[in-house]
């Protein structure tokens, strides 16, 4: 655990009453006691010092107090992606692993790491567990948002409320793990024509917003890295279904101002175009102080 996160249950007071799977994850899976600490955050990403008063293993009882002024700093660098020490073996500073290096000793120094802009994933609904494995990938990699769509190819083409929940603990779940700062929410499912009333050019007027879509078909007229030359306050990244998106859905996607992405020949799977999609979003504009781009 690097970054523990609050429930939704805690009402925002000094303390907080953990129920019985979270209090066994912190006794029994990272062994921690009565006296020890760690970093956490609440749903809306605010950042707390937790700190344990009673280990019971069935309700484990914390104190949260907020992160001081002074140490905002602190928490937009572990933001920005400093490491984080991981929680482990019952003591506050003890880690499983040694803090890495963005570079090796003695090699060039550690590339500056643009801020990322804000990322919203859509996604159309996929078979099983798929779903559940983009929703944690996209959770640890800071994805603001994740948007199920309910698209032509989609199989379930609906979703339940237990889904839903099973989907926000699976996000707990990854934030906790990797520590991201970014408080990834899952949004109810909604149809591609409701996610484009809603994220498209004609209701978005803030900040500049780059908007794709990914298809197996080379119809991107341009490369990502000419889509991520210019500065852009958000990111909405849309994959489709197994299947893709239908020829219909295509055209929604254009008169709504988005433009299409290509990942490259291969054929990919609806999960895995997904994470390729938005690593390579996300390392574009982490890294684009360090890249030239030769249009």
């Amino acid at each position: 655990m690097r970054r523990f996160v609050l429930p939704a249950s805690w009402n925002g007071g000094p303390d907080c009453r953990l129920d019985a799977r979270d209090s066994r994850r912190l006794v029994q899976v990272l062994r921690l006691r009565a006296g020890d600490s760690f970093p956490a955050m609440s749903a809306d990403g605010s950042l707390y010092t937790c700190r344990i008063l009673k280990d019971e293993l069935a309700s484990v009882l914390l104190t949260v107090t907020p992160v001081v002024p002074q140490d905002a700093q602190t928490g937009r660098a572990e933001a920005a992606g400093e490491y984080l020490t991981d929680v482990r073996a019952g003591r506050p500073g003890e880690s499983s692993q040694p803090p890495h290096r963005a570079m090796p000793e003695g090699g060039s120094q550690t590339p500056e790491l643009a801020e990322l802009p804000d990322f919203t994933l859509a996604l159309g609904l996929l078979k099983g567990s798929k779903l559940d494995d983009v929703v944690r990938m996209a959770a640890e990699a800071g994805v603001r948002r994740i948007v199920p769509l309910s698209c032509a190819r989609s199989v379930p083409r609906h979703e339940d409320g237990a889904r839903l929940e099973r989907l926000q603990r699976i996000v707990r779940e990854a934030l906790g793990q990797s520590g991201s700062a970014v408080p990834t929410t899952v949004e109810p499912i909604c149809s591609l024509p409701a996610f484009l009333n809603t994220y498209g050019t004609a209701s978005e007027a803030s900040a500049a917003v780059l908007r794709l879509y990914f298809h197996e078909q080379p119809l991107a007229p341009y490369s990502l890295h000419q889509y991520c030359t210019d500065s852009a306050g958000a990111v909405v990244a849309c994959v489709g279904p197994e299947g893709g998106f239908s020829p219909e859905e295509l055209l929604f996607f254009d008169h709504a101002g988005f433009s299409a992405a290509w990942l490259g020949p291969a054929v990919l799977r609806a999960e895995s175009a997904a994470i390729f999609a938005l690593a390579s979003l996300r390392l574009l504009f982490l890294e684009r102080n360090t890249w030239i781009n030769n249009e």
